[in-house]
């Protein structure tokens, strides 16, 4: 996600926009997020189900609050921006931790049948991590690609709602490594991780 500035420059306090496309800006996108929620409450497994419906939720609501602001700010509608603001990063950060999540877990389960993989197969069973990690790294670079995208992301909001205090140079660079991996997941879409 980018991080637009203050008018006076101040990276230390990011605005509420954290938006990763244009098609993020509209009413539309957080209906999106809510059907996708919808649907992922039947996932079987427990951690993803809750991991990424809550996700999708949070992320409907980060774009709900941001075209308040949005309102607020051409004067259409009246709000307090800095509470608009507060909850904004909130869901945000939520958002971000949970498929923090997600990734970890399904990073877990991929090394655990890569190594069930190994040892049915005697002449590989002596396989170092550092073998079984790359294997799965072949298999699903999406997951290592939104593992490292969120990890940069997350200290974004952590950021703005002052519960970490970096550098804006920091600051950016997380937001700069966060918008170009979102970039390369639209180039290749193989790096994308599915919404199962």
């Amino acid at each position: 996600a980018v991080v637009s500035t203050q008018s006076t420059g101040d990276l230390s306090k990011p605005s509420l926009f954290s938006i990763s496309s244009p098609s993020d800006f509209g009413l539309g996108k957080s209906v999106d997020h809510i059907r996708s929620a919808s649907v992922s409450i039947y996932i079987d497994d427990p951690i993803l189900r809750y991991s990424i419906t809550l996700s999708r939720i949070s992320q409907a609501f980060q774009l709900l609050f941001d075209n308040a602001y949005l309102l607020s700010s051409l004067g259409l509608i009246r709000f307090q921006s800095d509470k608009v603001q507060a909850f904004t990063n909130k869901f945000w950060l939520y958002a971000d931790l949970l498929n923090l999540i997600r990734a970890c877990y399904e990073i877990q389960r991929e090394v655990q049948h890569q190594r069930e993989r190994q040892r049915s197969n005697l002449k590989n069973y002596e396989h170092s991590n550092y073998e079984t990690c790359r294997a799965v790294v072949r298999r699903r670079p999406d997951l290592f690609v939104d593992l490292i995208k969120n990890l940069a992301d997350v200290w974004l909001p952590l950021n703005a709602l002052q519960i970490t205090q970096h550098s804006p140079g920091l600051v950016g660079l997380c937001g700069t490594i966060s918008s170009l991996l979102g970039a390369l997941t639209v180039w290749d879409r193989s790096l994308k991780l599915g919404t199962l």
